[in-house]
C-alpha cells in the first residue's frame, strides 16, 4: 500500500517519514486533526520526539493527509493491531517467523495448509508489507508450539528463505 501513496510525500521527506510511521503503527488521523491509537490520543509532541522532528511538521502532515482524499480515506480508517510475536510463547502458543524470498507468492497459503494438515489452529498471521518493512516477514502464531519435523517441512517450501522460532 505504501507504494501507492508515498508519491504524495515525495517533496516532503520529513512528512514522508511521519506518514510512514503512522501507517506502520496503525495510528489514525481524525477529522479534528488528532492522531489516535484506537480512541487514545497521541500528542504531536510525542510523535515528533520519537522521530526527532519538529512538532509543527507532524501537524502539517496531518493537515495534508486530511486535505488529500486518497490519504484521508486511508489514514482516517487505520487501527492498531496487537502483534503476539513476543508474548505468544508466554501463553503457550507457537511462534514462527518466516523470511520469504523476495517477491515470493503464496507463502502464507502454503504454510497455513501445512499447519492445518497437522490439526493445529492458527491464532494470528501477520504478513508485513515489504514497502513498509525493509526485511518483511510472515509471523504465524499457533495455538500450540509447532513440532520440529513440521518446522523442517516448512523450511523446505519454495519461497521460504529462513525460519525463526520464538
Amino acid at each position: 500500500m505504501w507504494g501507492r501513496i508515498e508519491h504524495y510525500f515525495d517533496e516532503y521527506p520529513v512528512r514522508k517519514l511521519i506518514a510512514k510511521t503512522l501507517l506502520r503503527y496503525g495510528l489514525r488521523v481524525s477529522e479534528d486533526m488528532k492522531i489516535k491509537a484506537g480512541e487514545i490520543e497521541v500528542p504531536y509532541t510525542k510523535i515528533a520526539k520519537a522521530l526527532n522532528v519538529d512538532r509543527r511538521v507532524v501537524k502539517e502532515t496531518v493537515a495534508m493527509i486530511l486535505k488529500t482524499p486518497e490519504l484521508r480515506e486511508i489514514y482516517m480508517n487505520l487501527e492498531p493491531t496487537v502483534h503476539m510475536k513476543y508474548v505468544g510463547k508466554h501463553v503457550g502458543y507457537g511462534v514462527i517467523e518466516i523470511e520469504p524470498e523476495p517477491r515470493a507468492i503464496g507463502i502464507l497459503a502454503k504454510v497455513a495448509q501445512k499447519i492445518a494438515d497437522r490439526g493445529i489452529n492458527i491464532v494470528q498471521a501477520i504478513a508485513e508489507d515489504p514497502e513498509l518493512y525493509p526485511e518483511a516477514t510472515l509471523t504465524i502464531i499457533t495455538e500450540k508450539p509447532i513440532p520440529g519435523d513440521l518446522i523442517n517441512e516448512l523450511s523446505k517450501l519454495e519461497g521460504v528463505k529462513r525460519i525463526s522460532i520464538y
